[in-house]
């Protein structure tokens, strides 16, 4: 699964690697920490415009729900998406046939299981290039306020070897798209059913990880620190290798 990524990057970093106009992002903070469970908004390209990159907040709320409490409940189970079902659930069907997303981000984090205790890792490009999760995305009215809400999922496959033993409970990682497939994924002229074969597993020879402290978890963990994804080592044997 992912529900915490990084993005510490600046506007014109991506728009060098993405090719888009980032003005949406100009009031952003390019944090070191951003989890899904507190909604964030997080810089997408979507299938509609993709020469913009905009703000869209993570848990994705079908345009079809419809009412607050509904979409709050709904919400909680859509953070990520599995790329084995995405035409099944209702949640994402229709997003996946014309709402496909590219989510930017720099990094994420996943936590091993080891002796009872849960080790963080963070993970990166061996290039430390900035990247773009697969996602899914919609657009939700609320009937009370008639507000429009962007909204995204991130999509999820299964593990690689790397990630097999770093996210040793549920073996899922985030698809990382490559940069060859990344319009590819969002072009309208492609169907749902040719777009989900990009939804593969990166190799693992691609990816950087390291752990990182425990620090991350804390209640009080400030966003803009750069310790959180620093290398901290622990005490414990056979965490990795």
């Amino acid at each position: 699964m992912c529900f915490t990524i990084e993005i510490h990057l600046t506007r014109k970093t991506i728009e060098n690697r993405f090719s888009v106009d980032t003005s949406a992002l100009y009031d952003f903070d390019f944090n070191y920490f951003y989890k899904a469970f507190t909604n964030p908004m997080i810089p997408v390209i979507d299938q509609h415009e993709p020469g913009q990159s905009k703000l869209s907040q993570w848990g994705l709320i079908p345009s079809w729900v419809q009412d607050h409490p509904a979409a709050e409940r709904i919400r909680k189970g859509t953070y990520n998406a599995r790329s084995e079902s995405l035409s099944e659930k209702p949640s994402f069907r229709e997003s996946f046939r014309k709402g496909r997303c590219l989510v930017i981000a720099h990094g994420f984090f996943e936590w091993q299981l080891v002796n009872g205790t849960r080790i963080p890792w963070y993970i990166r490009l061996k290039n430390n290039e900035p990247f773009a999760f697969a996602g899914l995305c919609d657009r939700w009215s609320d009937p009370e306020s008639g507000e429009l809400q962007h909204t995204f999922t991130i999509i999820t496959t299964a593990a690689n070897p790397l990630l097999e033993k770093i996210h040793n409970t549920k073996k899922r990682m985030p698809v990382i798209l490559r940069p060859e497939d990344e319009k590819k994924w969002i072009s309208e002229g492609v169907a749902a059913e040719e777009a989900g074969k990009l939804l593969v597993p990166l190799e693992e020879s691609e990816l950087h990880a390291h752990t990182v402290s425990q620090r991350i978890s804390a209640k009080d963990v400030r966003a803009d620190d750069p310790a959180l994804i620093s290398p901290h080592s622990y005490p414990v044997s056979g965490s990795l290798f």
